[in-house]
């Protein structure tokens, strides 16, 4: 029964019902899950009063990341329209997350009845999650007060910007918190690098938490120079930083467009983005030379007498490696910066850092894949837990914590998150049952 169900909603999860994607005329429409996915990485890092100092085409160019068509109106009723958005988004992933618990589980009763499933459901995804958070940066909420480069200006120094950039009128009475306020959308928001904006505080505060540097440099110009090799953003790729003629080249190189072809830049990153796992050699620079050597030849595709030179090599290998999880992992599309943090935070010495690109994919493959195998791992042991021959809730519970304490060495603090959920959970679920 639990099987059938389960791929009944397989069958019909693409298409999540919804009271919102909206076109330009505020029709509302179904949400598929694509579309949920795109809005919640649109929607990530944004807090509820972000809308109110964004500018219009800030709020243009977020309404249409997160399903709007051609989004119109004044800076006031944009902002208005993303508020609209976000409460929508939320409301969708609320109706998605009970529609799954439903179709999986039952209704809210037979959940009830369920302590160790859902105990095991809960761990599973706290653990499932983990490697998700864990790959990217560990950021501390900012306090306008003291963790940007201005939060340390005077007043009027404030003021003077913001009538500058046309923000406040000349003479206006705006209190600091307010101008603060204001400062994030008018300086903060518009920093490229983003993380230019910050002070020298937070910004040794973010290199030491991402465990990239133990000791961080004093002076602001060395603090910058090292978070221009750590600092990523988890929407960026290895070509977000290409230029329009590198874009151009790329695509050119691999037969997608003809040379003399003319095309806007966003158009170009979306074609490498389409294609570049697919017509490029990345998933080969994660490989020595010697691993696609050995792999062949264990394989039985070459001799190991055999005289073969690297091109060659990769072009057998990419015809007969066959395994699409690794040939799509989404670290090949990484840029240089998210491999070194990632290597960083994984223990790999700063004074070992590989200076290429493939040397850092490299890197970076044997502890993604040792990092994959240890998280399916762990969640194998709690569905065994759960759905062995253990007979009482308390039990099961009981060998659910154990696996749980036995990943320490991988996620201490999501393990004691998951701990206090479980337990949580089991009690409500008794409580119920009674």
């Amino acid at each position: 029964m639990r099987l059938t169900t389960l791929s009944i909603l397989l069958l019909s999860s693409s298409t999540v019902l919804a009271s919102s994607w909206f076109s330009a005329d505020d029709e509302p429409k179904q949400w598929t899950n694509e579309q949920l996915t795109k809005a919640q990485k649109a929607f990530e890092g944004v807090k509820d009063d972000a809308f109110e100092t964004w500018s219009e085409s800030k709020l243009r160019e977020f309404l249409i990341d997160t399903g709007y068509i051609e989004p119109k109106g004044t800076r006031e009723q944009l902002a208005k329209m993303a508020r609209a958005q976000r409460k929508s988004f939320s409301s969708a992933l609320s109706s998605a997350s009970a529609a799954a618990s439903t179709a999986v589980y039952g209704d809210s009763y037979y959940q009830a009845t369920q302590s160790a499933s859902s105990v095991a459901s809960e761990a599973s995804r706290t653990a499932s999650s983990y490697y998700t958070s864990a790959s990217g940066a560990a950021v501390v909420a900012m306090d306008d007060t003291k963790d940007y480069i201005y939060s340390t200006w005077s007043d009027n120094q404030l003021r003077t910007y913001l009538e500058q950039k046309g923000v406040i009128r000349t003479n206006a009475q705006v209190k600091r918190d307010e101008l603060l306020k204001k400062m994030k959308g008018a300086y903060a928001d518009a920093s490229d690098p983003v993380y230019s904006a910050w002070s020298d505080s937070y910004i040794r505060q973010w290199l030491i938490n991402n465990n990239v540097i133990a000791e961080p440099p004093s002076s602001r110009e060395k603090l910058l120079a090292a978070m221009g090799s750590y600092y990523y953003n988890t929407k960026d790729y290895v070509w977000s930083s290409w230029s329009d003629s590198e874009l151009k080249s790329w695509l050119v190189t691999h037969n997608i467009i003809k040379s003399d072809a003319q095309i806007k830049r966003e158009k170009m990153q979306k074609m490498v983005q389409d294609n570049y796992l697919s017509a490029s050699n990345a998933v080969w620079d994660a490989w020595t030379e010697s691993e696609i050597r050995a792999w062949l030849i264990e394989h039985g595709y070459m001799r190991s007498e055999a005289q073969v030179k690297k091109d060659e090599l990769v072009a057998l290998i990419n015809t007969k490696y066959t395994d699409t999880a690794n040939r799509s992992a989404e670290y090949l599309t990484w840029p240089d910066a998210r491999l070194r943090a990632y290597l960083r935070m994984h223990g790999l010495p700063e004074s070992q850092l590989p200076t290429s690109r493939p040397g850092l994919l490299h890197e970076v493959r044997i502890r993604y894949v040792i990092a994959q195998t240890r998280i399916d791992a762990l969640i194998q042991k709690i569905r065994d837990a759960v759905y062995g021959s253990i007979e009482t809730a308390e039990e099961k519970l009981g060998s659910v914590l154990n696996v749980l304490g036995g990943a320490k060495d991988e996620a201490e603090v999501k393990r004691r998150e998951a701990v206090k959920e479980a337990e949580k959970v089991a009690t409500e679920a008794e409580k119920k049952a009674e």
